[in-house]
């Protein structure tokens, strides 16, 4: 058999060299139950010798479903979105489809390209963890989406979008059911490293932690970071410089706890002796600082469960409702 060399092989390449027509080898591929076993083999055999891999993107293009789900989220590289992007990876492959992971790294542009690009795969629907920490961030793909009839399933953050079906965390609750066990702690000074003030999951959880103390501690301060763990540890490190150590420390998700820890460490205080840490959002690993962690724990296997069967409800039927799940967290104390 002649090997094909310099340039892409393509199907015509392949139906040539195993005496079949165009349409005979693309079958192989599509339908393999339409076409006779023996002449499938050589089909298949030949496409593996020449080294020719199916076009998705280009089959995608030409159906009217590619069973691909696209997934973007804005830092893979925190354990709660790596994690959650891995579990619904796993739930689409149950399902029978496959998915394209994104990062959008927090960036606008970057969350444009890649919308832009799910489009262009002719995805059958999108999960999205959004950039923007503001409920009312409307970017201009919203109506793209909408108007092409690629169903979004929001995760962990929302927007006032009536289009959208979402999973949410209850972060009013987180907030409670941390502010309630401070007080089962007899905690009485306590200071919050949150996340920005314009964000509503920050809000949220900070509201929830000042009803649930309701003036019931002597002093109770709220630093404004990020949800980043740099951010969180120069914030702390800031105050810890002109402050003796709290009670506890409470940090808004696992990066800012993170970085609480590292400030802790450089002021040389004993974890758990000279000051208490509490964190919304578990931290993985947390062991290795020899000590068990207090913090609400969210279930990101039914977080993925019910992105998936949310996107895929509506991938499947157009004229079904958008959809909200909220999901509440356990304390693990």
């Amino acid at each position: 058999m002649a090997v094909i060399r310099g340039g892409k092989v393509t199907l015509a390449s392949v139906a040539a060299q195993a005496n079949v027509s165009k349409i005979t080898a693309s079958r192989a591929f599509s339908q393999p139950d339409k076409v006779h076993p023996q002449t499938r083999q050589r089909i298949l055999e030949t496409a593996e010798h020449l080294g020719y891999v199916v076009n998705v993107a280009a089959r995608n293009l030409r159906a009217k479903t590619s069973k691909t789900i696209g997934i973007v989220n804005p830092n893979m590289a925190n354990p709660y979105f790596g994690g959650l992007t891995r579990l619904m990876t796993l739930e689409a492959e149950k399902l029978g489809y496959d998915t394209l992971v994104f990062d959008s790294y927090e960036s606008q542009e970057a969350e444009n390209h890649i919308i832009d690009k799910l489009i262009g795969y002719n995805v059958d629907a999108i999960i999205l963890s959004v950039l923007s920490n503001d409920r009312h961030y409307h970017p201009s793909w919203l109506k793209r989406l909408e108007t092409l009839g690629i169903p979004l399933v929001l995760v962990d953050r929302e927007l006032d979008n009536a289009h959208c079906s979402g999973v949410y965390i209850d972060n009013l609750d987180c907030g409670l059911q941390a502010g309630r066990w401070l007080l089962q702690q007899q905690a009485q000074r306590i200071v919050v490293v949150s996340g920005p003030e314009n964000s509503s999951v920050a809000r949220d959880r900070v509201t929830g932690l000042q009803a649930a103390l309701q003036g019931r501690v002597a002093t109770f301060e709220i630093l404004h970071a990020d949800f980043f763990m740099d951010v969180a540890w120069q914030e702390t490190r800031r105050w810890l410089a002109h402050h003796r150590a709290p009670d506890f420390f409470v940090g808004c998700n696992n990066q800012i706890s993170l970085g609480i820890v590292k400030a802790c460490i450089e002021h040389k205080l004993q974890l758990m002796k000279d000051v208490s840490l509490f964190s919304i959002d578990d931290v993985p690993h947390a062991e290795i600082y020899g000590f068990e962690f207090p913090c609400i724990w969210h279930d990101l296997q039914e977080i993925a469960w019910q992105a998936l069967n949310l996107a895929v409800r509506r991938a499947n039927d157009p004229d079904s409702k958008p959809g909200k799940v909220v999901v509440r967290g356990k304390l693990v104390a």
